[in-house]
């Protein structure tokens, strides 16, 4: 009898430790997939990086972003300041002091308004987007929006290419919009200032208003934590 009471707390106290390893083992495993889900690095920024996936999915490289955004999505004010969009898949980071960022934004668009886009974040009713898009013309192009409670909107012409360089500089409180066909030979957009004294963040968007789903990557990333020496060229 008091052998098979030792038997019997010895298989007891083997299941138990054998219980506890697999449930240490399960929680490990659970921790390192959920860190590798979040731990996301882009090898130039020095910055952590928030990704919001609403109405579409990221995928983040150590030097490229991919953003696939779905059919509605859109960051858009209209100019009296009564319609307004602010749904769009977005990476973001809180950069501070003055910078230059830039990237060569890449898509094969083929619906009117679906493009991707360089962009100023405060909030709903204050941002700026530096925009590569399809027009409704059916010829790829440049436009940028300015929102302060109401929108600014400006178009900079025709792009016969399906990628094309994007820069932000910031110097103080106001910022700068370029663009380049080679990453090398910049062209003033648009100079601007939002709300002074607030958190901004900047990143990458890509919208699609009217076609089912749009892909855009965003490659060839450069960040500089400093003001720029030539301010027609932003270098």
């Amino acid at each position: 009898m008091d052998l098979g009471i030792k038997k019997m707390k010895f298989l007891l106290t083997t299941l138990t430790q054998f219980t506890v390893l697999l449930l240490l083992a399960f929680s490990s495993f659970a921790v390192f997939s959920q860190d590798k889900q979040s731990i996301k690095k882009i090898n130039v920024i020095p910055y952590d990086i928030a990704i919001n996936e609403q109405g579409g999915s990221i995928t983040v490289l150590p030097e490229k972003i991919t953003i696939i955004a779905n059919k509605g999505t859109d960051l858009f004010t209209n100019t009296t300041g009564d319609k307004s969009v602010d749904k769009s898949p977005r990476v973001l980071f809180e950069p501070r002091g003055d910078f230059i960022f830039s990237a060569k934004v890449s898509g094969d668009f083929t619906t009117a308004y679906s493009g991707g886009a360089l962009m100023v974040y405060v909030n709903g009713q204050h941002w700026a987007k530096l925009l590569f898009e399809r027009f409704k013309s059916g010829h790829n192009g440049i436009a940028t929006t300015v929102t302060s409670t109401t929108g600014d909107d400006a178009y900079h012409g025709t792009r016969q290419a399906q990628s094309y360089y994007l820069k932000i500089a910031r110097h103080d409180t106001s910022y700068v919009f370029y663009t380049s066909k080679n990453g090398q030979d910049w062209n003033f957009e648009r100079h601007f200032s939002l709300e002074k004294n607030t958190q901004v963040h900047i990143g990458f968007t890509a919208q699609s208003p009217l076609a089912e789903a749009q892909q855009v990557t965003f490659t060839n990333i450069e960040f500089k934590g400093e003001r720029f020496k030539n301010y027609w060229q932003g270098l």
